[in-house]
C-alpha cells in the first residue's frame, strides 16, 4: 500500500494572505487602539466609570468606545489618552512599509 501527501489548500491562510479592505483595516486600527486604551487603564488602575468621568461623559458612552461601535475621532482619542495619562501619536507610512516609533535609549 502506498500513501500519497497531498497539500491541502489552507483557505484560512490564503485570506490573510490578501490585502484587507478599507473596511478591515478600519476595523483592526480601532481594535488596537482599544487595546492600547484598556492597557493604560488596567496598568493606571483606572476602571470605566473613572474613566468617563475623566472625560466628562457618560458610562454609556465609555462602553461605545471600548466596544469599537463607535467612530473613534481623534478628539475621542487625545481626550481619552490624556484620562489615562497618555498622549496620542500617530503618522501615515507609505503602503506596503512597515513603520514604528523610535524610542530614546
Amino acid at each position: 500500500m502506498k500513501i500519497i501527501r497531498t497539500k491541502a489548500k489552507n483557505s484560512i491562510a490564503e485570506d490573510f494572505a490578501k490585502t484587507p479592505s478599507v473596511a478591515q483595516e478600519i476595523e483592526y486600527r480601532k481594535l488596537i487602539v482599544v487595546e492600547e486604551l484598556l492597557q493604560f487603564m488596567k496598568r493606571e488602575g483606572i476602571n470605566r466609570s473613572e474613566l468617563a468621568e475623566r472625560m466628562g461623559v457618560g458610562p454609556s458612552r465609555i462602553t461605545a468606545m471600548l466596544s469599537g461601535d463607535s467612530n473613534l475621532t481623534i478628539d475621542t482619542l487625545v481626550r481619552a489618552g490624556r484620562a489615562v495619562g497618555a498622549d496620542l501619536m500617530q503618522t501615515f507610512v507609505p503602503q506596503g512599509e512597515k513603520g514604528r516609533w523610535a524610542t530614546k535609549s
